[in-house]
């Protein structure tokens, strides 16, 4: 594929539109600032990404021009991902979409109509928004089947603590944290059961859980995990497992048991048996080392991946 090297953006053209007319100006935010893969930036689009940035950052001191830049970085990533999820057909539901909306709603402490009027103030009619959420939802799937993978073992967290002391780095500080007993049945997704079939099979187990069949039995029965031998009981904490399972596990009360829900690469079921608060110093201090090391795995993976789009991106600037 022909590759084209990114070039920087001429922003003053942006920012030099504020003093002509409106007319002008809305012909210049209009106009296509970059196409990467076909897929299309505008000036106008880098302006309200900058606006969302800047109110996010809490900050009036950083340049309008930096601001800008971030902007571009970001939208060009943002089609990148967009542009793979497609690839690998990625997609998402009108009622996914409802969803992440309503959940947007709820951590801000207002509701959708909220969500909708403040888009509106950016720009965006109640249709363009709803197709950025679309985005952001594939490129979350995009993300999850790239980080989903992305375990750190008790080994790596013993060399971390070992290369620290000998090396006289401190350790990162821990906090207590949540500990979640629950009861799993994990079935795989591959190229011979497929995401669909897989989903219908779990439903057909959450069916039998209704009907009052033991769900450590089903486990031990099902589940393609080591905890199945234990009925599926294992303990889980945040920031290891994938975000709709976290958000799962932060949602149930002891006793319940959730609705199968899909990951990147499986569809897990969950009964909750309980949960406990860890205040041994050790475990704590091992967590807080499992947890930085995730981070960095994280970090290079997302780095390395989107060289690998940039790479092979075609990319026209105007």
């Amino acid at each position: 594929m022909k590759t084209s090297r990114i070039k920087p953006l001429f922003y003053a053209l942006l920012i030099a539109a504020a003093g002509n007319s409106a007319a002008a100006e809305i012909r210049t935010l209009n106009s296509i600032a970059a196409e990467i893969n076909g897929n299309i930036i505008t000036y106008g689009d880098i302006a309200r990404t900058a606006t969302v940035m800047h109110e996010n950052a809490g900050r009036a001191d950083i340049p309008r021009e930096q601001v800008l830049q971030a902007a571009r970085q970001s939208l060009m990533e943002r089609a990148l991902m967009v542009d793979e999820a497609r690839n690998k057909q990625l997609k998402t539901t009108p009622a996914e979409i409802d969803n992440e909306i309503t959940r947007r709603a709820n951590q801000a402490g207002v509701n959708t109509d909220k969500i909708y009027a403040d888009a509106a103030r950016l720009g965006w009619n109640r249709e363009q928004y709803r197709l950025e959420v679309a985005k952001d939802l594939l490129i979350e799937k995009v993300m999850a089947d790239l980080t989903e993978g992305i375990n750190i073992t008790p080994h790596q967290i013993d060399q971390y603590i070992e290369s620290a002391a000998k090396e006289n780095r401190t350790l990162p500080a821990g906090e207590p944290y949540t500990v979640y007993q629950v009861r799993r049945i994990l079935i795989k997704i591959s190229k011979n059961n497929t995401a669909s079939s897989v989903g219908k099979r779990m439903d057909l187990i959450a069916n039998a859980v209704v009907q009052g069949n033991d769900f450590g039995a089903l486990a031990k029965r099902y589940s393609q995990e080591p905890a199945a031998a234990q009925g599926g009981l294992q303990d889980l904490t945040d920031h290891s497992e994938a975000p709709k399972v976290e958000a799962l596990l932060q949602k149930l009360s002891p006793g319940q048991t959730a609705a199968p829900v899909q990951t990147a690469h499986n569809w897990q079921m969950l009964q909750l048996v309980g949960k406990r608060t860890e205040t041994d110093p050790e475990k704590i201090r091992r967590e807080a080392v499992r947890r930085l090391l995730r981070s960095q795995e994280l970090e290079k993976a997302h780095q390395q991946f989107v060289e690998r789009l940039q790479h092979n991106a075609v990319v026209r600037e105007y």
